[in-house]
């Protein structure tokens, strides 16, 4: 009896303290939650109110800027930074002024500096264009032939372009060739070395971590994977590259010996190729290495070259040591922005498409599905809008995605409507099957186009995670149920089901080129197989219908429906004020990797993009289906 009342007070005793845990436990969640709660709301007060104290700041800041006067005769200083885009400007005023004191501050809108430079052309006060590539982070080859034939036409208004720089780059260079005069601070020199791709490989790493990569592909020369599963670049891998490099590189010296008439085939090849000899004859001076090759015209340093640039300008006001200039960003804020306020009602919409395919919504570093069908099917329903320029620059991506584009693309035409592309720098798989049912399909020589083809991937890490211990294990209803995951091996029966999806996809891409470019399928076959080309070897092959930028696209679209260039206008997502502070915000990152990166040796640079490049490919581009149109070429740069 006693012992049962002790047991009984035993468990009276445990429920007891069993209560007033829970209670305790519970008080404490409610305690924590309720100051978690007052926390971020105190954090999000706090954020909005610096937000708008930044706000207040940089409008107080803007509005209380004086213009800057444009003296009779000047110089426009064409000084770019950071890379230069292709985007859609921004609609949102707010957005605007953000983007232009924040985080766009290292980038430079190609759109503007053309109008920048047609605007000079016919601006008496501009006797001189200064072009100073000092700050120019990243530029393509499309970019510098568009800003090229800008420079160009300025000049045959009877003035002067004269391009100025401590040290020019390759791309630095092969922009500055434009120009009449070249000036080279006698302490840089002159880099060229024509242009290569080169990979990592790391399928010996692959196998030391004990990760099983399963790749399906169709096409010989899909070699998009071959990093995972080779460690050397394939035959028909290094064939296919060699052709397009070469492409692009006799295009690219071709226009080089153009602009520079004094340079010779021999001169330009011997400096690439036996620099070492030119600089030893040249007792170790870069400069006159590089004046000696006739590649550049004059040796100045900084102070000498702003007193040549007053003999032809004259002094600044404030400054007799220094030229009388404008910035061209100030000068830009004078002038009509291209493609924004059209003079009549009808109008050829430009909507440009640049990055990675995805599915769904997708910032605008990104071609997202959901985003581009919407503007797509904006411009199909608006009366107003008669035609539409799609502007591409995308290395492909998710098969899906690219599918669902296309089906909207359908749509457009089908309304009656003209489609046009204009391709940029990069347009493949991926891009190209976008890109393949429109009515013309306009190009740059320099564009890499093609690369129609297929893969999918599925790394499993089953034996990397039993080397450290850890295994997967369980039940299912079905045999299939639970297999398809990176934690376990993958069965015969789903590599062949995937196998058997990338030949499909395959197929259907072939038939929609075939369908789209009225080519046989043989025909169709002969280009596809992954191969990579140059919009002048896609030009001939078929594939392509017209060599020319975005305004020869936006010409083309506005003789099918009688307007003109003029009557044409960007088409962009309409963006709240939050939505753009939002997008600001994650863009800081961008802001200070890039800023990072000038600190960083370029071999390092390097292996930093190709493992990003590598890491994107699995966590970016996410297809339901695991097929991917994807060329990987976004690490080709100058």
């Amino acid at each position: 009896m006693q012992q049962t009342r002790r047991r009984t007070a035993g468990h009276l005793f445990i429920i007891t303290i069993r209560s007033i845990m829970q209670f305790i436990f519970r008080l404490s969640r409610t305690i924590f939650c309720g100051l978690w709660r007052f926390l971020s709301f105190c954090r999000g007060v706090i954020a909005n109110l610096l937000l708008i104290i930044l706000i207040i700041f940089i409008a107080a800041s803007w509005f209380e800027q004086e213009p800057v006067n444009l003296p009779e005769s000047a110089a426009l200083l064409l000084d770019p930074t950071g890379k230069i885009t292709e985007t859609a400007p921004d609609n949102n005023p707010w957005q605007l002024l953000l983007r232009q004191e924040l985080a766009e501050m290292q980038n430079s809108p190609l759109q503007d500096i053309l109008d920048v430079i047609a605007t000079a052309t016919t601006d008496s006060r501009i006797k001189v264009l200064v072009l100073d590539t000092s700050d120019l982070e990243q530029i393509n080859l499309n970019q510098i032939m568009t800003i090229g034939a800008a420079l160009k036409e300025f000049s045959r208004s009877g003035k002067k372009v004269i391009a100025v720089g401590d040290h020019f780059t390759q791309k630095d260079y092969l922009l500055a060739s434009y120009a009449d005069e070249i000036i080279l601070n006698p302490i840089g020199g002159v880099e060229l070395k024509g242009f290569s791709r080169y990979r990592l490989y790391g399928r010996q790493a692959l196998e030391k971590l004990k990760v099983n990569f399963n790749l399906f592909r169709a096409g010989e020369y899909k070699s998009a994977l071959e990093p995972f599963f080779r460690d050397n670049m394939s035959d028909a891998a290094r064939s296919a590259n060699r052709e397009w490099l070469n492409d692009l590189w006799g295009y690219t010296t071709r226009q080089l010996l153009k602009n520079r008439p004094r340079l010779r085939p021999a001169k330009l090849d011997d400096y690439i190729n036996h620099y070492d000899r030119r600089l030893a004859a040249n007792h170790g001076n870069a400069a006159n290495t590089a004046l000696s090759a006739s590649l550049v015209d004059r040796l100045l340093s900084r102070p000498k070259f702003r007193d040549y640039i007053a003999t032809l300008v004259g002094a600044a006001a404030d400054d007799p040591h220094d030229f009388a200039r404008i910035d061209w960003t100030d000068y830009s804020l004078r002038n009509e922005k291209s493609y924004q306020n059209p003079p009549t009602a009808a109008r050829i919409a430009i909507i440009t498409a640049t990055g990675e395919i995805l599915p769904g919504q997708q910032p605008e570093t990104r071609i997202g599905a959901e985003t581009l069908s919407k503007l797509l099917n904006r411009a199909r329903r608006a009366p107003e809008i008669k035609a539409v320029v799609l502007r591409i620059d995308s290395g492909g991506g998710s098969m899906t995605a690219s599918e669902i584009i296309r089906q909207e693309i359908l749509q457009l035409k089908a309304s009656g409507k003209p489609l046009i592309i204009s391709m940029g720098r990069l347009a493949a798989s991926g891009a190209y099957w976008i890109s393949a049912d429109a009515d013309e399909i306009w190009a740059e020589p320099t564009t890499l186009t093609g690369s129609i083809g297929v893969f999918g991937a599925w790394p499993t890490f089953e034996e990397s995670l039993k080397e450290i211990g850890i295994n997967s294990d369980g039940v299912s209803t079905n045999p299939e149920a639970g297999k398809a995951s990176l934690t376990r091996p993958l069965l015969p029966q789903q590599a062949r089901a995937l196998q058997l999806n990338v030949n499909q996809g395959y197929r259907r891409f072939l038939e929609i080129v075939a369908g789209g470019r009225r080519l046989s399928l043989n025909e169709v076959e002969k280009l596809a197989g992954g191969r990579v080309l140059s919009g002048l070897r896609a030009k001939e092959l078929g594939l392509v219908d017209h060599l020319g930028d975005l305004r020869d696209a936006v010409n083309s679209a506005g003789a099918r429906v009688g307007l003109n260039a003029d009557d044409a206008i960007y088409l962009q997502d309409e963006k709240s004020t939050a939505d753009a502070i939002g997008e600001l915000i994650n863009s800081r990152q961008s802001f200070f990797t890039t800023l990072l990166s000038r600190f960083i040796p370029e071999p390092d640079a390097d292996f930093s993009r190709a493992i990003q490049n590598h890491r994107e490919l699995f966590f970016n581009l996410k297809d339901p289906q695991n097929l991917y149109v994807d060329s990987l070429l976004e690490n080709f740069a100058l």
